[in-house]
């Protein structure tokens, strides 16, 4: 709706005696006139852009009741057809329409999906954070060729910076179609690139001068931002700062140059982890003419994401969406973390414990069947194999190398023959002593030696008697022992 009003005054005052007023008091008269008329113009304005607003919201209710009205005829059809007790037909008609009741992540998601609904660029439906956990989904529009989702808002359109003079005197709030900044910031983190673009064309009113901010953009995390393009925060930019072609050298934008001539800056801020632009301020503006264009929230692809998840958050970005317990990496080991969806990206986490989880066994078990004392000192062989998973103990050198690193649990247990005095038996990992048992009594007695170590890959674990002689007889069958274990593998070494 537009209204235009015209006014036309011909006002002629006269007093007694028939003398004219004055043409000072004819004058305030037309000026009171006038901003009454200015008040109804403004008004009228006003009611125009409530109207405007008004259909706009209409549209956009519009467009959803459209895009939910074939899912929900579908679903009628198939309660329907189950109630009329036809299992098969009902089968059917929900794997008719399981593409319908599929809402993609992202665009990229649904554009690889190869639903043939996806094929075409347009509006559509997409969740970030997940179907039926967090907030509800938003309308986006869906560029089928690249996969790229790009999220709407209110401030697209070139608007007027009126004349102000404090720092960020000018505020203009960021209202994004339908859309939470929760979705944002989730279709952000499970996308591999986002980006927005800025303009701002300027008659005076500079960004930044001296260290002192004029203007701004705020971020997702609401947070104030004083680089207009590129992936640097810290670097207070503009492209022709980047590409070194601003109207001064000595600048980083073309605005702070902070001239009465019209002068333009523009941005492609790439940082995604503070997309999107919630607000924008300007301020020290001295003159009319001045504008901002801030173009759509953008993102495309899908991130590479590290081969093992080691948290709830990793889950969510690759798609898991069902509470429960789920095995993750953890510093060394696997361990159990149950994960709790429901409030999407901020997912709640709770550690229960490590799973014993190893990519191959790794036990022996060797014993020696007859007495050893020679040399002195020695490694201690043996002759008897009872088990040897994993192939890593040389029986008959008496040497095991470490086939995975972790931590091992070893027991050695021998009798010191009655001819010889003391005895002592060393364990010994890549030469280094570590531990010993030792025994002084005269007569016949059992020496034991268990233990557990951290060890590395290709590490090498022996045992050395240096005085005495080991015991054992065919008639009591092997009395020395010597057993190793593998109890828990870095399944992810540092």
């Amino acid at each position: 709706m537009s209204v235009t009003i015209f006014i036309s005054c011909l006002l002629v005052i006269t007093v007694a005696g028939g003398e004219v007023l004055p043409d000072e008091f004819q004058r305030q008269f037309d000026v009171m006139i006038m901003a009454k008329f200015d008040q109804l113009e403004a008004k009228v304005r006003d009611q125009e852009i409530q109207l405007k607003t008004a259909r706009d919201e209409i549209l956009s209710l519009k467009t959803k009741v459209q895009q939910l009205e074939p899912v929900l005829e579908e679903n009628a059809k198939t309660k329907s057809r189950s109630v009329d007790g036809n299992p098969i037909v009902a089968h059917k008609a929900m794997a008719a329409t399981s593409s319908a009741l599929f809402v993609p992540r992202t665009c990229h998601e649904a554009r690889e999906s190869g639903l043939p609904e996806f094929k075409e660029s347009g509006m559509y439906w997409i969740d970030p954070d997940g179907l039926k956990i967090g907030d509800g989904a938003i309308y986006v529009y869906c560029n089928m060729t690249t996969g790229a989702t790009s999220v709407g808002h209110d401030s697209e359109a070139t608007i007027d910076i009126p004349k102000c003079s404090p720092a960020g005197c000018y505020s203009r709030p960021i209202v994004y179609n339908g859309g939470s900044l929760k979705q944002m910031k989730a279709l952000a983190e499970i996308s591999a690139d986002c980006h927005q673009t800025i303009q701002v064309n300027c008659l005076g009113g500079p960004f930044t001068v001296n260290g002192i901010d004029y203007a701004w953009w705020t971020d997702v995390s609401d947070n104030k931002q004083t680089f207009w393009s590129g992936s640097d925060e810290s670097d207070h930019t503009c492209q022709c700062g980047i590409e070194n072609n601003c109207v001064r050298p000595d600048l980083e934008c073309n605005c702070d140059a902070n001239v009465a001539v019209p002068l333009s800056d523009n941005g492609n801020i790439t940082l995604k982890g503070v997309l999107p632009v919630t607000k924008l301020n300007f301020g020290q503006i001295n003159h009319n003419g001045g504008s901002h264009t801030l173009g759509k929230f953008t993102c495309s692809g899908k991130p590479t994401y590290a081969f093992y998840p080691s948290s709830c958050a990793d889950l969510w970005r690759i798609g898991y969406t069902l509470n429960g317990l789920y095995p993750v990496r953890g510093s060394k080991r696997v361990q159990f973390i149950y994960c709790d969806f429901s409030l999407g990206q901020n997912v709640k986490q709770e550690t229960i414990g490590y799973a014993d989880v190893k990519t191959q066994a790794v036990e022996f078990y060797v014993q020696r069947s007859d007495p050893y004392s020679s040399p002195i000192p020695s490694v201690i062989p043996f002759n008897v194999e009872i088990l040897n998973e994993g192939g890593a103990m040389d029986t008959a050198s008496g040497i095991f190398t470490v086939p995975k690193t972790g931590t091992y649990l070893f027991d050695f247990s021998g009798v010191k023959d009655t001819s010889t005095g003391a005895m002592s038996v060393v364990f010994h990992v890549n030469d280094v002593k570590m531990a010993s048992t030792f025994g002084d009594d005269p007569g016949q007695f059992t020496m034991t030696l268990p233990s557990i170590w951290h060890l590395t890959k290709g590490d090498k674990v022996k045992l050395t008697i240096t005085s005495g002689t080991l015991y054992s007889d065919s008639k009591n069958g092997p009395l020395v022992h010597f057993t190793g274990i593998l109890l828990e593998e870095d399944i992810f070494e540092p």
